[in-house]
């Protein structure tokens, strides 16, 4: 395999080989098209790749590396759109852009199956077993299922009907994979897709990653069909309603690590008239119910992450739309800020423009915002 290298400033490649392994939460985020890595505990930040594209931002499992996309800081950019890191290490899986399955690690790359095999997504358990989907289309449906690796040897975990969706796993739960039945067109799973541990089905959601989390032994979800993320969504644990609030609707649940504490974001319940009056708050779930931000008017706070020690991360975020010379543009006012007992702090700039057409003209989705493609937290 050939690799293609790119240049960094000495400083960016000092800051990810020194990085222990024991270490202060860091962030990787894009901006102004660059990989950008911020250090919270000193606010020191350096750019770490150029020219970084449009994610996903991935960190490695010891928070030495860093990718965007198929690229990694200080390293090689591979054949492929995503990088997935295994848990614990500097190992990473990926789809290549013609469906077989490499594994990458500085001095190796290992084939665990063919091109033309036909992945669909690859998720890693927390004991470094990864799960694989797919969907293979020659001439007919054939080959869907999920499979496993398990380090030496790829068996088949699922196998679904010539005539079944196509398996995309997420994720893990309890020793289970956790996958979107993807009913193999686009505006059908817009409108959501049954969602499944193993066999069983738990739910209905959007393929979103920041819709399915693992909370200890339990499992959260944004459940509910419809495109729209303002529009009917709960947050089910392990399949509770826990939200029980319809006036609102509820999505991307985050979690302290053991599941004691839950997070999601809420705005009004309603088909919105324009994208970008989202207006949602973070609010905690569990163990009791309280709102936790406010953000003004003409803004919406979206995707919280929970630090171990009790703080939040999320994104405050703005959108308005207009043409300039006869093209539209988005333009995305952002900022990550940590709220830490009671008080906000204001962490990092994440705004942009962008035409329509460009990979981040599509950052809102029907009220969804892909800030998880955008920034990654240390593990």
């Amino acid at each position: 395999m050939s690799w293609t290298r790119f240049m960094l400033p000495a400083a960016a490649a000092v800051l990810l080989a020194a990085a222990p392994a024991a270490r202060a939460a860091r962030i990787a985020y894009l901006h102004d098209g660059d990989l950008v890595v911020r250090d919270l505990a000193t606010g020191a930040q350096h750019v770490v790749m150029v020219h970084a594209g449009a994610g996903p931002v991935h960190w490695s499992g010891d928070g030495r590396l860093v990718s965007s996309g198929g690229r990694i800081a200080a390293g090689p950019a591979l054949p492929t759109s995503e990088l997935i890191w295994a848990p614990t290490g500097e190992t990473a899986a990926y789809i290549t852009h013609k469906g077989g399955v490499v594994l990458w690690a500085r001095r190796e790359n290992r084939r665990i199956a063919p091109d033309g095999w036909g992945a669909t997504s690859l998720a890693w358990s927390g004991n470094g077993r990864l799960a694989i989907g797919r969907a293979l289309y020659r001439p007919t449906p054939h080959q869907q299922g999920i499979w496993i690796w398990d380090g030496h040897t790829l068996r088949r975990l699922l196998a679904l009907g010539r005539s079944g969706s196509e398996p995309y796993p997420t994720g893990w739960h309890d020793g289970r994979v956790v996958w979107w039945a993807y009913p193999n067109s686009a505006s059908l799973a817009a409108d959501g897709v049954f969602l499944y541990e193993d066999h069983t089905r738990v739910g209905e959601t959007l393929m979103y990653p920041d819709y399915v989390v693992s909370c200890g032994s339990r499992l959260a979800l944004a459940d509910g069909g419809d495109r729209y993320s303002t529009h009917d969504k709960r947050i089910l644990f392990d399949g509770r309603d826990i939200s029980r609030a319809p006036s609102r609707s509820w999505v991307s649940p985050a979690c302290s690590a053991d599941g004691s504490i839950l997070l999601a974001a809420a705005g009004r319940n309603w088909v919105e008239d324009r994208f970008g009056h989202e207006h949602r708050a973070i609010w905690q779930l569990l163990p009791t119910r309280r709102k936790l931000t406010h953000p003004p008017t003409g803004w919406t706070d979206e995707t919280p992450h929970m630090f171990p020690d009790g703080s939040i991360l999320f994104v405050r975020t703005r959108q308005t739309s207009g043409k300039r010379n006869g093209q539209w543009y988005v333009t995305t006012d952002a900022h990550i800020e940590r709220l830490t007992h009671g008080k906000l702090t204001a962490v990092a700039d994440v705004g942009y423009t962008a035409s329509a057409l460009s990979p981040l003209g599509d950052t809102n989705y029907y009220g969804h915002y892909g800030w998880q493609r955008l920034i990654a937290i240390t593990p």
